[in-house]
């Protein structure tokens, strides 16, 4: 009982000389000016010109990728239902039909309204 105990010390105490070490190293090599560069903000290869960081985003782009992710990830419902509907059905087919109908009949008014409302539209 008591080995398990001791190898568990011996790791402990490995970790914490090689944590150590490790930040003494890191201590004598690093340079001691800061980099001017290191701040720098640096996006797709291309430098900025005024640099600055704070950029205005349109908001049909925001909610276009938050119905993107919101249709992808209730659509990806229906495929374990698929695979198990075979087995299901034979229990209680209405049961899971009608349960599966109400789920995509939800999804496409979501769908219906953000489309009246014009969340759709990249002009």
């Amino acid at each position: 009982m008591a080995t398990g105990y001791f190898s568990l010390a011996i790791f402990f105490v490995l970790a914490f000389t090689i944590g150590a070490i490790l930040l003494v190293v890191n201590r004598l090599l690093a340079p001691k000016a800061p980099d001017p560069y290191k701040e720098y903000p640096y996006e797709c290869g291309v430098p900025l010109y005024d640099k600055t960081t704070w950029t205005t985003i349109d908001q049909k782009y925001y909610l276009l990728g938050l119905l993107l992710v919101l249709f992808d990830l209730e659509s990806a419902f229906v495929f374990p239902w698929a695979v198990i509907f075979k087995e299901v059905a034979q229990v209680a087919a209405g049961f899971i039909f009608t349960e599966m109908f109400l789920f995509l009949f939800i999804l496409i008014l979501g769908y219906l309204y953000a489309w009246k409302k014009g969340a759709l539209r990249w002009q």
